[in-house]
Parts: C-alpha cells; structure tokens; sequence
C-alpha cells in the first residue's frame, strides 16, 4: 500500500449568505484565466516535442554513425585507389615494354628477312658456281682422257720425237693432270659452300619464322596490356566517384539530422516559455483567487455560518491496477532513448474500465494521430483544488465514453484501459498537472 501524500489541510468554513457574493465574484475571476484546453494543447505539444526530439537525436547518433562508416569505407578504398593506381602503373609499363618489344620483334623479322634474301642468293651463286665447275671438270677430264690414252703413249715412241720434245709432252701431261685435280678440289669447295649456303637458308627462314611468331606474340600482349591498363583505369575513375559520392550523401543526411534536430529543440524552448508564461499567469491568477477567497471567509466569520467541505485528495482512476512505472527519468521502452516518464503507469488489463479521479469538465479527447504517441487522450479539468488550478490525463485507452465540454461526477465511468499510441502493452499512463505542469500523481492519489 503506497501511501498517499495531499498538498494541504482543507478548512470547512460557515459562510453567511453575504459571502456568496464574493465567491461568485471569485468564480468570474476564475473564468477569465487561460482555458485548460489550451494550457493542455502546450503540454501535449511539448510532450510531442520532446518525443520528436529523442527520436531526432537518434537519427543524429545514426547519421553520424553512417558517416563514419562511409569515412571508413572512403579511407579503406582509398587504399584500393593507390592499388589501383599501381596496377595501372605496372599495366602501362608492361604496355610500354610490349611496344619495345614489337618494335625489336619487327627490326628481328628485318634482319632475318634480310638475311633470308641474301642466304637465298649466296645459294643461288653457289648452285651457279657447282654447275660451271662440273661442266669444266667434264671438259677438263674428257680433253686429258683424250690427250692420255694409249695411242698416244705410243706416239711418243714411233713418232720421231727428239728427247727434248718427249721430255716437254711429259711435262704437259702432268700439267693437265694437276689441273684436273684442282678443278676437281674446286669442285668439292664449291659443292661444300653450296651446302653451306643451304642451310644458311634454311637457318634464316627458321630464325624469320621465329620473329614472326615473337612479333605476333608481342602484338597480342601489347593488346592484352592495353586493355587491361584501360580497365584498371576504369575501377580507379569508379572507386573515385562512388566513394565520393557515398560521402557526401552521409555528410547531407547529417546535416538534415542536425538541422532537424536544431528545428525541434527551438521549437520545444519557444513551447517551454510558453509554458512557463502561462503558468506565471495561472499561478498569479490563483493567488488572486485565494486573496478573495480569504477576504470572503474573513467576511464570513462575522455571521451566521454554514458547513462546507471540498475533496482534496483524488480517487484511483483503475481502481486495484499496480503501479509499473512511476514519475522519473528512463529509457523509453519503445523509442529506447532516455526520457523523463511524466506520469504514473497502472498495469490493468486491456478494457479495463476507468473512473473520473474528481469531478470536473472533459476538456478535451484526443486521437492517437493528435496526442503525440500518447494514443487516444482524456484531459479532465477540475478547477481551483487546494489553491492551485488541477487537471488530470488520461492516456492510451481502448475509447472514452464521454466528450469534450462533458461533465463528469468523481468516481464516473469515462472509458477502458488500452495500449494505444507508443505503448507496449495495456496500462493506463495517469497525468497530474497543477498550474498546468506535470507533477507526480503519487502526491494526489493512493494506489493499494
């Protein structure tokens, strides 16, 4: 049993009939001052506020958390840019070394072309060369067949030949013979450098096709070289501006947290001096009241009195509901940032029915697009209590059986226990305001 605490003593006074003169003129005086319907429009207005702002300092947090992750992933692609940017350097060099190596590959194929000529026509003098010496050697050979045969080695003998003469035939046959056997040998050189010249020709053609080929593959890597140097350059240019772009959308929706958030808390200071002005006013005005109503039982002591009394204390709303949250700071159940928890939460269940806590005018019903996450919202006003102006809220209920301008009795039924709005399941979330500020219900009810 939580015990209940009251903001006074009240007195129980006998008022001559001249006194109700005053506290009629008290009551006009009362009237004048700003309708609670308004002074709960402020409140509901900064609650909302207040509720917006928790969740625009969240989209901050969360947008500052994404430009950090996009500098993060900036600076790591960073590193891939300067490994790009190498590769594109080794691309473009090998590309470099390709051209050289084409070039070499065409002054190779030159030479060996060249080369090819000339082992061509060395093999065609060579092969002109062996057949005028074949066809000399045969000459040669059937001239000294012919000069040496048998008959003439007689003739040497029955010819009338002097000693001198024989002595010179002799001589020139071995001439003839010796020269016969240097064509022969100048054959056989001939014949060897033919062979030589040959394969010269052949190691030409070999040594050409060689540089073709090296020359073609030189080509085809130059290409390949090429287009990878082109591609490399492609993923630095995509790096570049995705990274570029990936930051800048997170420092604007930084930005736009910032500037919203900003926005929302001047909003809530211009909505928090408003309070503050209107409950000055409300404040001065109740103690004009409770001057009046002084000079009126001063009034009433010197006659005939009568017996009166007024509650000060108001009754449970959910009668036997437990309290599962109180007046405190928190962390939001739903929105999960810290909040001050600006009532009483009584843990009934779903369609559980709710009583007026005091008597009192519906001042308004709210809807949950309206209320600012407090879902479907009573406001009761219940006049001057105890010298201070008292109104009392109602919120996330299922519905509401009276409507505003309605009055209703203490004890009253006026709707069901729900979980509309930013709630997390059915209770009824219990507002106190004295001079149109918060204050903590525990002050004014008993709660078993």
């Amino acid at each position: 049993m939580k015990q209940a605490k009251t903001r006074g003593a009240m007195r129980t006074m006998a008022l001559p009939r001249r006194a109700w003169v005053g506290l009629v003129a008290c009551s006009v005086a009362l009237s004048m001052m700003p309708a609670v319907s308004g002074a709960d429009d402020l409140e509901d207005q900064q609650a909302s506020l207040q509720q917006q702002i928790g969740a625009s300092d969240s989209d901050v947090y969360a947008s500052d958390a994404k430009l950090q992750d996009a500098e993060k992933t900036l600076s790591a692609s960073q590193l891939q840019l300067a490994d790009a940017q190498a590769g594109l350097a080794r691309a473009e060099a090998d590309r470099d070394a390709a051209a050289r190596s084409d070039d070499d590959a065409a002054r190779a194929l030159k030479d060996a072309e060249a080369a090819l000529v000339k082992a061509q026509d060395d093999a065609a003098k060579a092969r002109a060369d062996v057949d005028a010496q074949k066809r000399k050697v045969g000459t040669d050979v059937r001239h000294t067949t012919q000069q040496n045969s048998g008959l003439v080695t007689i003739g040497i003998f029955v010819n009338n030949l002097s000693t001198g003469d024989m002595s010179n035939r002799i001589q020139w046959t071995d001439q003839a013979f010796r020269a016969q056997q240097y064509e022969l040998d100048r054959l056989q050189d001939v014949e060897q450098r033919l062979e030589q010249a040959e394969q010269a020709m052949k190691d030409a053609e070999a040594a050409a096709q060689r540089d073709r080929q090296a020359a073609a593959d030189a080509l085809n890597s130059r290409a390949s070289t090429a287009q990878a140097a082109q591609e490399a350059k492609a993923r630095v240019d995509a790096l570049v501006s995705q990274n570029a772009a990936d930051k800048s959308v997170a420092e604007q929706a930084l930005a736009d947290a910032q500037a919203r958030n900003a926005d929302l808390k001047a909003q809530s200071n211009a909505v928090a001096q408003r309070i503050k002005d209107r409950n000055a006013a409300a404040a001065a005005a109740a103690q004009a009241a409770q001057q009046a109503d002084a000079a009126a039982a001063q009034a009433a002591a010197a006659g005939n009195s009568i017996a009166t009394s007024t509650s000060s204390v108001l009754a449970d709303p959910v009668p036997g509901a437990p309290i599962t949250d109180t007046y405190h700071t928190r962390i939001n159940p739903v929105l999960g940032y810290t909040e001050f928890h600006d009532g009483l939460d009584l843990g009934a269940g779903c369609n559980a029915p709710m009583y007026a806590a005091a008597a009192g005018t519906v001042a308004d019903v709210l809807t949950p697009g309206q209320s600012g996450g407090y879902g479907n919202r009573l406001v009761i006003d219940h006049g001057l209590v105890n010298g201070v102006y008292l109104s009392t809220g109602y919120n996330h209920a299922s519905s509401y059986v009276v409507s505003a301008g309605q009055h209703v009795d203490k004890g009253q039924l006026i709707g069901y226990v729900g979980t509309t709005g930013l709630s997390t399941g059915c209770h009824l979330h219990f507002h106190v305001y004295v001079n149109g500020a918060t204050d903590d219900p525990q002050n004014w009810i008993t709660v078993a």
